[in-house]
């Protein structure tokens, strides 16, 4: 629609607000300097709230940011004020490859659909909030749109907000402190929205400005400036009686008296001849009867409909054509009823718009609403939807505005606004009406916030009069709250009442809810029964989730046939467009690949999780990364993972996962030997909310680890008592490495080795190729203690097969075996140390080569610290270390991986390494090319 010609001026300076202004000007000042900051204006309608945001534009404009605007507008739907300040930028298709915005494309989406992947905005990540992953893709957002420059976000008339909205704005404005982002919100203190205003208010971050109406003096100076000349003392005196110090008065008034032809500043005794009416409704229905009728029309369906969905709605419900249409536009715009902002006509206030309302009796508001309601309603989720509810709660039709909005509730649960889902459920129970189908999706919502028992209470509510498919329906969400909440033996229940024996889903929880209970055998026959039945049933969905649960309970006593049910699981999801359990598949069989250091699954899932923004599993993935990367490489490798992992789940509020990611960062410092660093990582993580059962045993299992690179082996053994005892008798638990370690240290210290063998056992921890490596070594150990010297070394050296891949956990674990040997004396363990000294002084783990060198002196054969080779400046710019510049010079007199190896006493795997990061690090082509850069050549 052309609006030129219809466009007003900028507005004039501000009045009064001198200090509000100072208070933006120094936050905006800030945040474009990188100490990002926010402000909430809040104040009554009328106020100049939408004034200061323009202010703020206009400075942070001047500071070079770039400056993102939206508004929320009354049933606009979810995230409506995100979506208009975000539309323009997340069309751009520069930023649709960002690195930094990939893993919250899906996020994004929810806000514009367009910007994510075909159907990736209604896969909502159940693991995470989803106003935090959405708040954490608009900070990223922001970030990349305001990169070197800064960013400022204006979000005006927050009071008509949905709730998700709001929960995304308190994310925000947490997280901008240290950005260059600044938040800039204004809101009316109404009640539907004020306790989520005022929390937001009260975050520690945010200034909270609330505009004080202005006094006489104020009122006259903005009138005289409105109205191009000082004003006589009289005029003056009668705007400040009739506009009670509100600006927005003060402006119609003025430009009313304006209008009336009057000299302003000429002196007079009084103005009672002056027809100006004294409130705002007035003047606007002084106004309104200026236009011509059919103009009057549209103004009036303007009002009831909401401008927001576009003037041709406006003009179909209206029933007037495009010419009729622009010329009430443009008159109703000369009337000072409409003015153009931002290429949009709107409502010169929302006041103006309620003043235009005020006019209409009852009936006619009635049958212009029913008569847009019918208009509106579709039948699918948009804005013009959810502007239908209203419509038809305000003519009393309150089933069939119940109807829709359980269809739009059904909506957002499914791409989880669960606030807004929420909101409209309450609005559903309201209606009085379609009472079950509310219940169904009021116990799903409860679940998936995790509010259980509150879910439970609810659907037992109902289901005494539910019925049909309803009854299966409300049955089968219940069965699944309590699994979530724990209340497994209830979860069977409701899955044998919903009288569907061959529902897979059914089956599927009766499996989950046996493997929750500890009972890994049962819960696998109830999964192959459920696998069996989803295969009947021909349900994709279901056969999936199946083959998890069935692949979940095999992995305790048979990891081939897990890794088959968990591959077929991730063809299944990967036919049908089941990301999330496609994602889910692949980290399980991850996880029964262990045995290799970088199982070939686990960097699938985390591609694909990453991609489709399911961060709640790429946390739980990074956690897997941690884990192998410091069981193989040690706590140089897996710290850094570990800390991102912690860093990551707690932006996302995963306190369960961030809790085992800081005991991986806790067993990294034990690992080197930090006793005192360890202990925080281990307060920290042993603090958390949720934290899982393998948290709580892990606090002593690392304590463990310290003590044995530090040489207390007796304490080690103590500690591992403690943890092992919590992780025993649960025989879900997962076949942590740490049972191995607790084996041998039983071993090593004597202290009731077979029952610790028998625990071992029940436990099916020697599944895991660490820990059969730990069990070889403990036999080898009572070998050794047997006399059987021959026995001892080649049970040793299966268990270093057994480790082979895991080299650090390899080393680590030698070091009670060679404390064993050389304070026993049996077997030779002084070219194992050797050797193992070699590799840690290699590997930068100073704790555990101390340890080595102190067992080499007590056998007798000392050995000096190794110095390191001094690396010429051109390589340790490269990043090349003292070890790698040995091979490189041994590369370059030509010896082979083989020989390189003995001279340095390492294996020909290690040197192996050395020579591929030497490779990277030089950016040699190959072998030969690699020679020209050691000491003494010449390129």
């Amino acid at each position: 629609m052309e609006l030129v010609g219809l466009m007003e001026p900028p507005g004039e300076r501000i009045v009064g607000r001198a200090t509000d202004i100072a208070v933006i000007e120094e936050l905006v000042a800030a945040s474009a300097d990188g100490r990002g900051a926010a402000v909430m204006i809040v104040g009554e309608a009328g106020i100049g709230k939408s004034r200061l945001l323009a202010e703020a534009s206009v400075r942070a404009s001047a500071a070079g940011m770039e400056v993102l605007t939206g508004r929320a507008v009354l049933a606009g739907g979810t995230y409506r004020a995100l979506a208009t300040a975000l539309v323009g930028r997340l069309r751009d298709a520069a930023l649709a490859g960002d690195a930094e915005l990939r893993p919250y494309r899906a996020a994004l989406g929810r806000i514009i659909p367009d910007f994510g992947s075909a159907g990736d905005a209604e896969k909502a990540d159940t693991m995470v909030d989803p106003a935090v992953v959405v708040g954490e893709g608009v900070l990223r957002l922001l970030r990349v749109v305001g990169a070197g420059r800064g960013c400022l976000l204006v979000l005006d008339d927050l009071h008509w907000a949905d709730l998700d909205t709001l929960a995304v704005l308190e994310y925000l404005v947490d997280q901008v402190v240290d950005q260059r982002i600044m938040i800039c919100g204004a809101a009316r203190e109404e009640p539907r929205t004020a306790d989520q205003i005022e929390r937001i208010g009260r975050r520690p971050g945010v200034r909270v400005l609330r505009p004080a109406r202005l006094d006489a003096a104020q009122v006259a100076e903005l009138a005289g400036d409105r109205a191009g000349v000082p004003l006589a003392a009289a005029t003056a005196s009668f705007v400040v009686e009739r506009c009670d110090g509100l600006p927005l008065l003060v402006e119609e008034l003025t430009a009313g008296l304006r209008e009336t032809g009057v000299d302003l500043a000429a002196p007079r005794e009084a103005l009672n001849d002056i027809a100006v009416p004294p409130t705002l409704r007035a003047l606007v229905g002084e106004r309104m009867a200026a236009l011509a009728g059919e103009h009057r029309r549209l103004l009036h369906v303007a009002a009831v409909v909401g401008v927001d969905l576009g003037w041709d709605v406006v003009a179909s419900v209206a029933r007037v054509d495009e010419a009729v249409l622009l010329a009430g536009l443009r008159a109703a715009t000369h009337a000072h009823l409409l003015r153009a902002e931002a290429e949009e006509l709107t409502w010169r206030h929302a006041l103006t718009r309620e003043a235009v309302l005020a006019g209409l009796l009852p009936p006619e508001r009635a049958a212009i609403a029913r008569r847009a309601a019918d208009l509106l309603d579709g039948g699918g989720v948009g804005e013009a939807d959810v502007r239908a509810t209203e419509l038809l709660a305000a003519v009393g039709e309150r089933e069939r505005a119940g109807r829709i909005l359980l269809r739009l509730a059904r909506h957002d649960l499914a791409r989880g606004a669960l606030r807004s889902a929420r909101a409209l459920l309450a609005r559903v129970e309201a209606a009085g009406a379609i009472r079950t189908a509310w219940a169904i999706e009021q116990v799903r919502l409860l679940t998936l916030a995790g509010e259980v028992e509150a879910a439970l209470r609810i659907g037992e509510q109902a289901i005494g009069t539910a019925t049909g498919d309803e009854y299966v329906e409300l049955c089968l969400q219940l069965a699944r709250g309590c699994v979530v909440g724990g209340r497994r033996a209830a979860a069977i229940e409701y899955a044998e009442r919903a009288g569907r024996p061959h529902d897979p889903r059914f089956a599927i929880v009766r499996a989950d809810a046996a493997y929750g209970e500890g009972d890994p055998h049962r819960a696998g026959s109830l999964a192959a029964d459920a696998v069996r039945e989803a295969e009947r049933a021909g349900d994709g969905e279901s056969l999936a989730g199946a083959l998890l649960v069935q692949g979940r309970c095999l992995a305790h006593r048979d990891a081939a046939a897990a890794r088959v049910a968990f591959g077929r699981a991730v063809q299944v999801a990967a036919e049908r467009g089941l990301t999330p359990l496609r994602v889910s598949a692949l980290f399980h069989l991850a996880a029964v690949q262990r045995g290799q250091p970088d199982p070939p699954a686990l960097a699938e899932a985390r591609e694909i999780a990453e991609s489709a923004g399911l961060l709640g599993q790429l946390a739980s993935i990074d956690l897997l990364v941690a884990d192998l990367a410091l069981v193989a490489h040690g706590p140089r490798a897996g710290e850094p993972v570990a800390r991102g992992c912690a860093e990551l789940s707690a932006r996302l509020r995963l306190t369960s996962v961030q809790a085992v990611a800081e005991l991986f960062v806790a067993a990294a410092r034990a690992g080197a030997g930090d006793r005192d660093g360890a202990e925080r990582w281990l307060r920290r993580a042993g603090a958390r909310p949720n934290a899982p059962r393998e948290v709580r045993a892990g606090l002593d299992l690392v304590r463990a680890i310290c003590s044995v690179v530090t040489g207390d082996l007796p304490g080690a053994a103590t500690r591992a008592d403690d943890g092992a005892a919590i992780l025993a008798g649960h025989a879900s638990a997962a076949p942590t490495h740490w049972w191995g370690l607790w084996l041998l240290l039983r071993e090593v210290t004597g202290h009731e080795p077979q029952d610790a063998r028998a625990v071992f056992h029940r436990a099916r921890a020697g599944r895991r190729r660490v820990n059969r490596g730990a069990l070889l070594y403990a036999d080898a150990v009572a070998a050794g203690r047997e006399g059987s010297a021959e026995e001892s070394m080649r049970v040793l050296a299966r268990g270093d097969a057994a480790l082979e891949e895991h080299p650090w956990w390899h080393r680590l674990l030698r070091l009670p075996v060679w404390t064993a040997a050389v304070s026993e004396g049996w077997g030779d363990p002084v070219p194992g140390l050797r050797a193992d000294l070699a590799w840690h002084e290699l590997n930068g783990d100073e704790a555990p080569a101390r340890q080595c060198r102190d067992l080499l002196r007590r056998a007798g054969a000392p050995s000096r610290r190794s110095r390191g080779t001094t690396v010429p400046p051109r390589l340790r710019a490269a990043g090349v270390t003292g070890r790698e510049a040995e091979v490189l010079a041994l590369v370059a007199e030509g010896l082979g991986n083989a020989q390189i190896a003995a001279r340095l006493h390492l294996s020909v795997r290690t040197v192996e390494t050395h020579v591929s990061r030497l490779l990277a690090k030089t950016g040699a082509a190959d072998r030969t090319r690699l020679r020209t850069y050691a000491p003494g050549q010449h390129q």
